[in-house]
């Protein structure tokens, strides 16, 4: 078994690997980035900051910083706050999580390529639905666990009137008394609206840009992968860095804005400070 002092470190561990690349989801514009890692029952606070793409499909990058957050609600449920995404999870459960999700999906206006910034401009979108997964943990090892988890996301700003969903899974495994490695996977696919309005180029803006004419199809947008490492520095505070790849696919790869004036290959990086009790 885990000594007190470890297990509590381990638990702030866990919190700060979940927060190493929240900037992630304010980071690649208007899309669906959140961490899929699991949280003991923890208060704490953080700010991130790091490196991602202008726009998603892009290859010019942007630096930024994003707050974190959680609020444990009693038991096993919470309040989670991930830079432009809030999860609520209703589920007293050890293993299950359940719950509903918000997310500020940011716009795509006044971007670094002068060819791109004159297609159509996308509004800032507030996108709801809920998220679901399950949970394994090591009772020798509060540090060592593994996790899959899905979820649905849909427009309710009347901006691109479609939605996205995905899976996720992750592992994380503890390598040193103070330190804490972790990383996983994940897929979204986009219905058709939102690939129209995201990788999409209407008459108007092959007339405006000279891209041609481009009408994307649902259909899985992006695979990616990240990992992190966390390091203690006491108790209560905590550093971390991490790295996702995302690799655009599909009707998503083939777009005008990523195959002539992007990049299929989207690299956001991150380092995050956090304070947890």
């Amino acid at each position: 078994m885990s000594d007190p002092i470890t297990s509590q470190l381990a638990r702030r561990f866990v919190a700060i690997l979940l927060g190493a690349l929240s900037i992630v989801d304010q980071g690649a514009k208007a899309e669906d980035f959140a961490i899929p890692l699991d949280l003991p029952q923890l208060n704490f606070i953080g700010l991130g900051v790091g490196a991602y793409p202008d726009y998603f499909g892009s290859s010019n990058d942007k630096a930024g910083a994003t707050p974190i957050g959680r609020l444990s609600l009693g038991g096993s449920r919470f309040v989670r706050l991930m830079a432009n995404e809030i999860r609520v999870n209703l589920l007293d459960s050890s293993n299950w999580q359940l719950g509903s999700a918000a997310l500020w999906r940011f716009g795509r206006k006044d971007v670094e390529n002068s060819v791109v910034n004159k297609v159509h401009e996308i509004d800032d979108a507030v996108s709801l639905g809920l998220f679901g997964g399950y949970v394994w943990r090591d009772p020798q090892e509060i540090r060592r666990l593994a996790g899959v988890g899905t979820w649905a996301l849909g427009d309710v700003t009347d901006t691109y009137n479609g939605w996205t969903a995905g899976l996720n899974g992750y592992v994380m495994q503890p390598v040193a008394k103070m330190v804490t490695l972790a990383a996983g996977g994940a897929f979204t696919y986009g219905s058709d609206n939102y690939m129209h309005e995201y990788f999409g180029v209407t008459p108007a803006d092959s007339l405006a840009s000279g891209l041609p004419v481009y009408v994307p199809g649902s259909g899985l947008r992006d695979v990616r992968g990240w990992a992190t490492a966390a390091l203690s520095l006491s108790p209560q505070w905590h550093i971390v860095a991490g790295v996702m790849y995302s690799r655009l696919v599909g009707d998503a790869a083939d777009s005008p804005l990523v195959s002539q004036e992007g990049s299929k290959n989207q690299w956001i990086y991150g380092a995050g400070a956090l304070y947890a009790w």
